[in-house]
């Protein structure tokens, strides 16, 4: 009981999250606490991880849910942003041969924390979480509801990552781990490696701690795609004439991603404490990233015409089948970016306990990114005379060209030639204080906590002007440059032309200058003066809280009650568009937020809690979307219109209002079955839109983002967890976790109600767990529900559009077994994407498809040591 209650104390004074700078190994807490209730089993590797999760979201204030390491760097996946697709409210995408896009309740809204410290990757506000790999961690925390001592941000949650410290080992510690990584499609095995040294030790001077972690990730893959053009109703049958009752697509096409992305992680610490009430740290992380990749895009145009065949699905006015002769339109293209980012943070700080009841803490942090990307696009013409396409097959096209080589150059020609080049950077500074007074726990008003924190940050961001090199005569013949072409990756599914020649990836990096002089030009591009933009912003907070608690009759009940006080000020600077004539804009503004946040927990029982949060936050928009200036696109589409993308300098943050009730009943130390019921309501909630507008005579799709007036989402999480070890022998290692989320939510722009984009109503996991002697498993199920991707995609006009771009549900299946060799090593076998899934998405009904994607089925061998 002494524990427990010291465990509910440390949470109610926020020492237990990890966004407080009294952030304590709550890890740690939770094992001690485990020693002191009996438990049938060991409780070790995944017992262990999961019992020090549970008892964290047992014993916050807040909503929050978590993942602990098994053991030092031990994790069921291999970034953060793969772990979170187990956890409870959470979803994301995988593409590109990882996960990404994490989602909170079904909303973007959110704010990452690395070791509680605001941290953002270049221009962007958030650390992309696919950067951090699991070796690192100690424990990720999801947060559905905010404290006041808590950075602000996040309408939606805040994710904290916590590395490890060395003051969470005893003593010495050590770890290697090394992975292979073989990718189906991609038909590559890469390898993987990290290690982190730990150690703590005293002497005259005190106590001293250090640690240091390296990680080196390298993986290829491969993702396919077949598409379809949206529907359009310029369709014709022997006739010039369009049928208007008739839609179908004006091309078909396959696009193959091809990339490597290698990525250096290092994380290091110094804990330091010349007494038991002193306490100075040093701490930081860097990551670089080198993300080489081809998209290999083949464009297949239906040439509707006099001599067009086609047949219709029955019963309805959609094209099935298209037959087409009379040289139709056939490009290829290759789009190669090779990107080039860098992020540092480095943090020292102190921590002093003036007396028993009274402790202050100072932070300072420095963040520093950079981001660049080149990539030229060549692109070349085929000259079939027929082709054969279907426009739903398996989710997506199938086309062919009877009688015509695509994989001869001298069936093709050089086209056009885009030559593009983008880059971008930022730095912050943030200082923060904060004080702690312990009141007793015999007063209604316990604990009182304040604090400062104060920040500044800088954006850059600028990309080329003047891109579009059309194709001129006297362009060599593609047989004629040596190295030019390639074939494409060989798609894994039968959607008819499996390979077309493509211009090498490579040969237009290795000979950029070479290229640029074909198509009439000399070096490189000055920048768009409508793309560049620099944002500073400075925010100032303070927060005052305040932990209470009292019997209501036989009940116990705790909370804290608090606010932060946040002024923000902006400046932007960019271009404007005048009369077809740059002009330079600044712009400044000034808000002052007041959040507010209640947090009240009943201990109903000794395993029943009853929980009730309410809090107010928001969410500053993108640096990007302050910018005034317009990108215009080169290239027009099959119907002559161009792309195009702006910014909103007078963009309003983000606020949600927030409300949670949660009814929570802890039954064993692995074993709990919770239920949050939420609701969130949203003032000057981003959307983007597409409008068509014009520029110099010519029609662009623009796309802009704007704040709406309303939006609200409510919606019901159930999680439970159980490991069986009351089942007999070995059946006593089987365990489960699952949780299941519902959410509905939509946000008014103009009068009109529409559902949150990438918000799927129904969402859920199943795992079920193993665990029993050197052996353990886990094979996981993920299911996310239809959502829409895009609103009026493509900016359709009537009587075809607007059309909403709406993905298909998607499921997920994983596994993994594991084998403790002996007490310092362990190998592991991992499959992701068991099923082979696909990804479909459609233009409005599931029969104008436009996209299946298919993605890599990843085996990983690991071996880890650990001393």
């Amino acid at each position: 009981m002494k524990m427990k209650l010291s465990v509910a104390i440390l949470a109610g004074a926020g020492i237990l999250s990890s966004a407080s700078v009294w952030a304590q190994d709550a890890q740690a807490v939770a094992e001690a606490q485990a020693t002191t209730e009996p438990v049938a089993v060991v409780v070790t590797g995944v017992r262990r991880a999961a019992q020090s999760a549970q008892t964290i979201k047992k014993n916050a204030d807040e909503v929050v849910d978590s993942i602990v390491a098994e053991e030092a760097g031990k994790f069921p996946d291999k970034n953060v942003a793969e772990i979170l697709g187990r956890v409870t409210g959470v979803q994301i995408r995988r593409a590109g041969g990882e996960a990404s896009d994490v989602i909170i309740r079904g909303l973007p809204g959110l704010t990452t924390l690395l070791n509680g410290r605001e941290v953002y990757t270049s221009t962007n506000r958030n650390l992309h979480l696919a950067d951090i790999p699991t070796t690192m961690l100690q424990r990720v925390d999801v947060y559905k509801t905010q404290g006041a001592e808590m950075v602000e941000g996040g309408t939606a949650g805040v994710i904290d990552v916590r590395t490890a410290r060395p003051f969470d080992f005893k003593g010495f510690s050590a770890s290697l781990v090394g992975r292979a990584e073989n990718r189906d499609k991609a038909d590559t095995t890469d390898p993987q490696v990290s290690g982190m040294i730990s150690n703590r030790w005293k002497n005259d001077l005190g106590e001293f701690g250090a640690l240091f972690g390296v990680s080196y990730q390298k993986g290829h893959y491969f993702d396919e795609v077949t598409w379809n053009s949206p529907p359009d109703n310029a369709v014709t049958n022997n006739t010039s004439k369009p049928n208007p009752a008739v839609t179908g697509p004006v091309d078909l096409g396959h696009s193959s991603t091809t990339g490597v992305r290698e990525r250096y992680s290092a994380n290091w610490a110094f804990q330091f404490k010349p007494s038991r009430d002193v306490e100075l740290y040093a701490e930081g992380w860097s990551t670089r990233i080198d993300h080489d990749r081809e998209s290999q895009f083949f464009l297949g145009n239906l040439g509707w015409g006099s001599t067009t065949q086609y047949t219709l699905f029955p019963g309805t006015n959609q094209v099935d089948t298209v037959t087409s002769s009379g040289n139709p339109f056939a490009l290829s293209s290759n789009q190669t970016p090779r990107d080039d980012s860098e992020t540092h943070q480095g943090a020292i700080g102190a921590k002093w306990t003036i007396t028993p009841d009274l402790r202050v803490s100072t932070e300072f942090v420095r963040t520093t990114a950079r981001w660049k990307q080149d990539m030229p696009i060549m692109e070349m013409l085929a000259h079939p005379t027929t082709i054969v396409g279907q426009t739903y097959v398996n989710g997506g096209a199938r086309f062919d060209y009877p009688g015509y080589n695509m994989l001869d150059p001298n069936n093709y020609t050089l086209h056009n030639f885009i030559d593009n080049w983008q880059a971008s950077g930022g730095q912050s500074k943030d200082w923060r204080a904060d004080a702690t007074y312990n009141n007793g726990e015999e007063n209604f008003f316990r604990e009182f906590s304040a604090g400062v924190r104060i920040a500044k940050r800088s954006a850059r961001y600028q990309h080329e002007s003047l891109n579009f090199l059309p194709a001129i005569p006297g362009l060599p013949a593609v047989s004629s440059l040596p190295g030019l072409t390639c074939p494409s990756q060989p798609f894994s599914n039968d959607y008819g032309m499996n390979q077309w020649l493509t211009v090498c990836g490579d040969y237009q990096h290795r000979n950029i200058d070479a290229v640029r002089k074909l198509y009439g030009r000399d070096g490189r591009t000055a920048p768009d003066p409508y793309s560049l933009y620099t944002n500073n912003e400075d925010t100032s907070a303070l927060y005052g809280k305040t932990r209470f608690g009292f019997n209501a009759g036989p009940v116990p009940v705790e909370g804290t009650v608090g606010v932060r006080v946040v002024k923000t000020k902006l400046d932007v600077n960019g271009f404007t568009n005048v009369n077809d004539q740059p002009v330079a804009i600044n712009k400044k503004s000034s808000d002052t937020d007041v959040l507010p946040n209640l947090t009240v927990k009943a201990n109903l029982t000794d395993t029943l809690i009853g929980r009730f949060n309410a809090g107010k936050t928001i969410q500053r928009p993108a640096f990007g979307d302050f910018n005034p200036g317009i990108s215009l696109g080169a290239t027009a589409d099959g119907s002559g219109i161009y792309g195009g993308s702006g910014g909103n300098p007078d963009l309003k943050p983000v606020v949600g209002k927030n409300a949670d009730v949660a009814l929570e009943w802890y039954f064993a130390p692995t074993g709990s079955l919770t239920a949050t019921v939420f609701k969130h309501k949203f003032e000057n909630y981003i959307i983007r839109t597409l409008e068509l507008q014009t520029y110099n005579g010519k029609q662009y799709r623009m796309e802009h983002p704007h704040n709406v007036n309303e939006g609200q989402l409510k919606g019901i999480e159930i999680g439970y967890r159980q490991f069986y070890d009351f089942l007999p022998g070995w059946l006593g290692g089987f365990g489960m976790e699952a949780n299941y989320t519902y959410m509905k939510g939509h946000f008014e722009d103009n009068g009109k109600r529409a559902p949150f984009q990438g918000m799927s109503k129904n969402a859920f996991n199943i795992v079920g767990l193993y665990e029993r002697g050197s052996w353990s498993g886990r094979l996981a199920y993920n299911y996310r529900g239809r959502f829409v991707d895009t609103f009026n995609y493509r900016a359709i006009p009537a009587p075809i559009g607007p059309i909403d771009l709406i993905v298909d549900p998607i499921e997920t299946v994983d596994a993994s077994i594991s084998y403790k060799i002996n007490e310092n090593m362990g190998i592991t076998l991992d499959v992701e994407n068991l099923t082979d899934r696909t990804y479909n998405d459609y233009h409005g009904i599931a029969s104008n498809p436009r996209d299946v994607r298919r993605y890599d089925r990843v085996i990983g061998l690991t071996m880890r040591w650990k001393l």
